[in-house]
């Protein structure tokens, strides 16, 4: 039962995130530079989410 519990807390943190994420993002912006003034909407969270994806980067290490 308590396996069961921690899988579906971890699906809602990550769920949380994703969601979150983006606005987070957006209220970083505003913060940092006032002068940007990006609305908190659909629109700008989808393009905060594109944009995500976009410059995510990804680490390849390989040891020789």
């Amino acid at each position: 039962m308590s396996n069961n519990f921690n899988v579906l807390v971890a699906v809602a943190i990550v769920i949380l995130l994703i969601v979150f994420g983006p606005i987070a993002t957006i209220w970083a912006l505003n913060t940092l530079f006032p002068a940007l003034a990006i609305p908190y909407t659909f629109e700008t969270w989808c393009a905060a989410v594109i944009l995500g994806s976009v410059i995510q980067s990804t680490n390849f290490s390989s040891k020789k």
